[in-house]
């Protein structure tokens, strides 16, 4: 059964959109890490900000991705030019971090390390992505759509 695939219409607006979101829920993985609230979710915030900024760069490219949280599957489809920002090693790290956080018996416990960790990988990620998205002609500096 081929892979599930997320289509838009204007994959242009959508590829802003799902940076906005990335960088929101980094920006809140930040706030919740300062004001030491559980690692767990400090660190599913984190994944989740890479995972979107990812899935932005492919949309931005006007094609759609794959329907996965896997970050290993979605770096596969990133599009040339744009090489993945981490390591498949640290985005597998941040893909495991993601199911840990989900559920109490899906993984083994986050610490404030990983969590912090976490953190920085999705800076650098954000980073990666909207020096790409700048490269393009796409000012994007929204959070949220605010």
């Amino acid at each position: 059964m081929p892979p599930r695939r997320k289509q838009f219409a204007d994959f242009r607006g959508e590829a802003t959109r799902w940076l906005a979101y990335a960088r929101g829920d980094l920006e809140s993985a930040t706030a919740l890490h300062e004001a030491r609230a559980p690692n767990r979710n400090v660190g599913y915030l984190a994944q989740q900000a890479v995972e979107k900024a990812l899935k932005a760069v492919i949309l931005l490219a006007n094609a759609p991705f794959e329907l996965t949280h896997d970050l290993t599957a979605i770096a596969v489809q990133l599009p040339r030019g744009f090489a993945a920002p981490l390591p498949v090693s640290a985005l597998a790290w941040l893909a495991d971090i993601e199911t840990s956080a989900r559920y109490p018996d899906e993984g083994d416990t986050i610490t404030a390390d990983d969590a912090a960790r976490a953190l920085g990988l999705g800076e650098i990620v954000l980073a990666a992505v909207t020096a790409w998205f700048k490269a393009q002609g796409v000012e994007s500096t929204v959070v949220d759509g605010e």
